[in-house]
């Protein structure tokens, strides 16, 4: 059984840029009645690191949790972890196409999140839509299950509000870039709905004033780590510093974010938009991903993913937009204005941690795009 092979092949695995060096079997489940389908809890040391992945594999080592979801929920029913909050669904269930990190199941009006890369700790799906489930712009969480590895609890799956006749942000997005369409309305709009869900959350839990300062040194240690991630990012890092200095004076409210917040992260309603995936960027540490941060992140974080959405018809060989640029910016504004903020030095630093954070994740996960947000770094410096 060549798990390593499986493991780069899957398209939740995260780290496909180092080699794997090993795969150790943590944890090991039966899950039908033939022992030929078992859940395992994976130990992955990959470039001098080591992840945990959750996975359902068959018996020549396939996953097959997108395939015979069934299996996973009987395995969590029948014992495998520790459940919270609202029972398991039942009945016949199917995988959501297009996800890459996680993979979400949905049986009835519930979805099941299944987390495929673990960590120790609460998983911060759970934590924060946990206590806003009466935004109106979230899927509220009704259970999730947790295991203990290592002496820690870790959250493997969440069960929440299925979104019926939702459309995924990004392909609606591309929908009007790809025509060239306007998409004012629809950015001015998902602004609104993203400054609800700030405020749900700014409700619920503690916030805090810091120093710009403060928040200049953490981005510049985190251009520091994302260097050491991806080297193609050293030309810039001196200009990158430069950006975060200028960040002097002051202070600013900052709470719980999203943290990874573009378009691929929200749903189109007949109605609204819906935010999903509150885990945060995936190739930070979870104990950074659960401090407060400025708002900020999450507006930057729309702004980076309306430029890819502008710019990604013609990098994949179709029309698009005859100026994407404008098309990106035209967009951006109306974000802001639905949003309710304007441009400024802390927003533009965000938008450049996002862009070169963008670059490393480019490099693991999709190494042939790494050439978008290495282009918008070079517009933001002045490069270009």
């Amino acid at each position: 059984m060549d798990l390593a092979r499986m493991l780069l092949d899957a398209r939740f695995y995260g780290a496909k840029s180092d080699p794997i060096e090993d795969v150790e079997i943590v944890r090991e489940v039966s899950v039908d009645d033939s022992d030929e389908a078992r859940l395992l809890i994976l130990r992955v040391a990959h470039g001098g690191r080591h992840s945990l992945y959750q996975v359902l594999v068959d018996a020549t080592g396939d996953d097959i949790l997108a395939t015979s979801p069934e299996l996973y929920l009987g395995a969590v029913a029948g014992g495998v972890g520790t459940r919270h909050g609202e029972d398991l669904p039942t009945g016949a269930a199917r995988a959501v196409g297009g996800e890459q990190s996680n993979t979400s199941l949905i049986v009835g009006d519930r979805m099941l999140k299944v987390f495929r890369r673990l960590e120790a700790g609460e998983n911060p799906d759970v934590e924060l839509l946990s206590r806003i489930p009466d935004c109106p712009n979230v899927a509220p969480v009704r259970g999730w299950v947790t295991a203990e590895i290592d002496g820690t609890d870790h959250t493997l799956a969440m069960v929440q509000d299925f979104v019926p006749d939702a459309d995924d942000g990004w392909r609606f997005a591309l929908g009007f870039s790809a025509l060239d369409a306007p998409f004012g309305a629809e950015a001015s709009l998902l602004g609104e709905a993203t400054r609800a869900v700030h405020e749900a959350l700014a409700q619920a839990l503690p916030t805090e004033s810091v120093g710009l300062s403060e928040l200049a040194a953490k981005l510049t240690r985190q251009l520091d780590e994302l260097v050491e991630r991806a080297p193609v990012l050293a030309e810039y890092a001196d200009d990158a510093r430069a950006v975060y200095a200028a960040l002097d004076g002051g202070d600013t409210r900052v709470q719980r974010v999203h943290g990874d917040l573009h378009l691929g992260q929200v749903l189109r309603t007949p109605d609204t938009y819906i935010l999903i995936d509150f885990e945060g960027e995936p190739a930070r540490p979870l104990a950074d991903r659960r401090m407060p941060d400025s708002p900020l992140r999450d507006v930057a974080g729309i702004l980076r993913s309306l430029d890819y959405a502008a710019h990604f018809p013609a990098h994949s060989g179709g029309a698009g937009s005859e100026d994407p640029a404008s098309w990106a910016q035209a967009a951006a504004e109306a974000f802001l204005e639905g949003y309710g903020i304007a441009p400024g030095p802390l927003l533009d630093a965000y938008v450049l941690d996002k862009a070169l954070y963008e670059v490393v994740y480019e490099s693991d996960n999709r190494p042939e795009w790494v050439d978008i947000p290495l282009a918008a770094v070079r517009r933001i410096l002045g490069r270009e």
